[in-house]
């Protein structure tokens, strides 16, 4: 434990010393351990205790260990493979590579995984870096390597991604005819990327400030404003359609929903209950927009929720709507990609390596948006008290009516969008307010959960505000403001997914190589982050995936960090808590022949109360 320790510490105080003492050569590691031994010692001895002798509580909370439960299995903690061997030295990056693999990610209380599989270090060779060679024929051969039009000069338009075609001495041509027509946020995040797992946006591989010498202009009939459309989108139209009413789901525990969740996160990909939200390979590019935010508030909420399997007496209210602006689709023939994703797609290794391989899929996706639809999605979870319920005589009809998820909304559009409703009348102060003795215990909404994705920043800092405050439990007007402020922050809500490995140009050096190299690493991907290496849950729980660690979610005759203990024991039938159960690890792809490799997996903890597993245990490819 006290390795462990100081592995940590030596972690932190190594990046502060890094950060607040900059040295013009590397220390030694000899060095830095003593240094950080030192520290260690020394501010452990300056730490004050509280009266009960404990420490601070400043102390870093990943050195503390959470109670154990009883009769819960031991903790699980991250199993990371040994680094394997350094690959040779690239001749044109001037790196060599090394990477490794989770053996089974943490459970019942261990540490998550959360560290980078891949690591690089500089290295010499005498190889020569062979580059590629650039031929534009009679075409303008831009600074950045694009070949483009020599009529698409002096226009006023970026069309080389580097304004090297703008350098002239004649007067420029503008295809708007000096019209300045903004271009839409629905044009320039076209294409987006879409990690397999369940991460949001990663950095478009499409250059959408080109417009290669067009003035395609689209009209958004919210604000009867003209836009430019993007060279790379083949249709893009302003069409608005609005659920006028709020759809609830009631679930009974949180099994239930957070199964629902995870399903329609990974639908595309038919991927199980395995997640994963936040990027864990260093130096892996995080887009700094709205999405960035969604992503932390969507890994803290899914967290949150998970809390609640361990507890009973709750139920689930989900409040859900949608707002769609426009749809797009892209074009499928010479996409015309950002130098950056070009660059990145050259730099990559030709002898496969995961670990950067995991680096770029993080960075651009593991697939593009073909086509999709931008809007806004407006979702709640209000977690239900139960006994509160009971004694208040509250019913689940008499909490949507009185937060207002029973009306019909106005809408023109979603910027003249209205509610007539008083929600503040005194039928429904049991709803929304405790009662004067036990005020914490019986609050009918213990506590709202916000998924909303989109709408503008200040929007989701005063939604946020209110939900920490807790002061007042979130009601419908709150929909009407989140609507009017998605015109200016729309982000993708429905997709049509497509490999990011098709982006690679069919011209680029060592293109066969790259995209095979692409194939393997998203199959690699989805089975490094599978929820098929956790360990199973007991009675019947259903094990998820999210963010490096295995969680257990039980149903409602059981409770515990592995569902062990029985909550009900005195009404439940055993047949009652059968549950599907968790599938083993896919085997490795059989060699290939007559054109076609198989790979099985076995159903695994019936004897955990699990029953049969749903799927097949075998699977078919061409090859």
């Amino acid at each position: 434990m006290i390795d462990r320790q100081l592995i940590n510490i030596q972690k932190q105080y190594t990046n502060y010393f890094i950060v607040m003492f900059p040295v013009h050569r590397p220390a030694t590691m000899k060095t830095v351990y003593t240094v950080v031994c030192f520290c260690y010692v020394f501010f452990s001895l300056q730490k004050p205790l509280s009266v009960s002798g404990e420490q601070n509580s400043l102390d870093n909370e990943a050195l503390r260990r959470p109670v154990r439960e009883a009769d819960a299995p031991p903790p699980q903690e991250c199993k990371i493979s040994p680094w394997r061997e350094w690959s040779s030295c690239d001749p044109c990056t001037k790196l060599k590579y090394r990477s490794r693999s989770i053996e089974n990610f943490g459970q019942f209380g261990g540490m998550a995984c959360t560290e980078p599989l891949g690591d690089s270090q500089l290295c010499e060779t005498q190889q020569d870096c062979e580059k590629e060679s650039i031929d534009c024929g009679d075409d303008f051969t831009c600074d950045s390597g694009r070949c483009i039009k020599k009529t698409l000069l002096c226009n006023e338009d970026n069309d080389c991604g580097d304004y090297s075609d703008e350098e002239c001495d004649q007067a420029p041509k503008p295809p708007c005819r000096g019209t300045d027509i903004e271009q839409a946020e629905l044009g320039r995040t076209a294409g987006n990327g879409i990690n397999i797992l369940g991460m949001e946006a990663s950095i478009n591989p499409f250059d959408n400030d080109y417009y290669h010498g067009t003035c395609d202009r689209v009209k958004d009939g919210n604000t009867n404003t003209y836009y430019r459309k993007p060279w790379n989108v083949a249709y893009l139209a302003y069409k608005t359609k609005v659920d006028k009413s709020l759809a609830t789901e009631i679930y009974k525990d949180t099994k239930s929903i957070i199964s629902k969740l995870f399903e329609e996160s990974t639908a595309n990909f038919n991927l199980g209950l395995s997640f994963k939200l936040k990027p864990t390979e260093e130096n892996a590019n995080v887009s700094m927009d709205g999405s960035l935010g969604y992503r932390v508030n969507k890994s803290r909420s899914l967290h949150e929720l998970m809390e609640y399997s361990h507890q009973k007496n709750k139920k689930f209210m989900r409040v859900r709507g949608q707002i769609q602006l426009g749809e797009f689709r892209m074009r499928s023939r010479d996409p015309v990609l950002t130098s950056t994703f070009l660059d990145d797609l050259k730099h990559l290794p030709n002898i496969y390596d995961k670990g950067e391989y995991f680096k770029f899929l993080e960075d651009y996706g593991t697939h593009y948006t073909a086509s999709g639809s931008v809007g806004g999605t407006y979702e709640l979870i209000y977690v239900l008290n139960e006994p509160a319920m009971h004694l208040k005589v509250v019913s689940d009809e008499d909490v949507k009516n009185c937060l207002g998820y029973n009306l019909s909304f106005n809408y023109d559009n979603p910027i003249n969008a209205t509610l007539n409703l008083d929600l503040h009348a005194d039928e429904c102060d049991n709803v929304k307010k405790g009662s004067e003795t036990n005020e914490e215990q019986s609050h009918v909404v213990d506590k709202v959960i916000s998924l909303v994705n989109g709408g503008t920043v200040d929007f989701t800092t005063l939604l946020e505000h209110s939900l920490s405050q807790k002061k007042e439990v979130i009601d419908a007007s709150v929909y009407i403001n989140w609507a009017k402020s998605l015109i200016n922050s729309p982000v993708l809500i429905k997709q049509k997914p497509s490999p990011i490995y098709s982006l690679v140009p069919v011209r680029m050096k060592d293109a066969i190589l790259k995209k095979k190299n692409l194939v393997q690493a998203t199959e690699d991907y989805i089975a490094e982050y599978n929820v098929c290496k956790c360990m199973p849950c007991e009675n019947g729980g259903t094990v998820v995936l999210i963010d490096g660690e295995c969680k257990c979610v039980c149903s409602e005759y059981y409770e515990g960090i592995a569902c062990q203990k029985a909550v009900k024991s005195d009404i439940f039938k055993k047949d009652e808590t059968s549950q599907d159960g968790n599938w083993g690890c896919w085997s490795a792809w059989s060699s290939c022949s007559d054109g076609i490799r198989t790979r099985t997996r076995e159903c695994k903890d019936a004897s955990s109360g699990g029953g049969a597993c749903r799927g097949t245990a075998e699977s078919i490819n061409s090859c």
